[in-house]
């Protein structure tokens, strides 16, 4: 049993080992563009919503906080690539539209992104990339549940 469990700590350390130089992959192709790693996940919400968007839906969708995408949207705005408009119902409220050079630099980093991990995955035979999905998606979902569980006895 206590071979096994180090075995599993072994994997798990090679995992997220693995996961951490992806994110410094993707940091390094952001900062490359003068970006940084959430101005390109603020650029994948925005991209969904080109009508424009409220920055509270903004740091939901990319899981930031909001007063981290505040600094982002500043960042972004300074650089010319998103604008703030009134709201049309509630001038209370702002909307986030991309500019057209923030069209241009969201179009160019996440076509490159996904031309990047395409190439990475046709690597992978397509029995071993439905195996990577399923055996990844269970793994994320078990791990989501054990924090959560985690973090609700912690609050108690």
């Amino acid at each position: 049993m206590a071979v096994a469990r180090r075995k599993q700590q072994q994997w798990l350390k090679a995992c997220f080992s693995a996961w951490k130089q992806t994110d410094v992959a993707y940091s390094k192709l952001a900062h490359s563009r003068n970006l940084s790693l959430n101005m390109v996940w603020a650029f994948e919400c925005l991209s969904e919503h080109p009508e424009g968007v409220e920055p509270a839906v903004l740091a939901d969708e990319a899981n930031l906080l909001r007063q981290t995408m505040t600094v982002v949207l500043n960042d972004l705005e300074d650089q010319g690539l998103v604008t703030r408009k009134f709201h049309p119902t509630d001038r209370r409220k702002k909307i986030i539209l991309l500019t057209e050079a923030g069209l241009q630099v969201c179009s160019e980093i996440l076509n490159t992104i996904a031309r990047c991990e395409l190439e990475a995955l046709s690597e992978l035979s397509e029995e071993d990339q439905h195996l990577l999905f399923k055996l990844t998606t269970r793994f994320c979902q078990g791990l989501v549940s054990k924090l959560s569980l985690s973090a609700n006895d912690d609050n108690k």
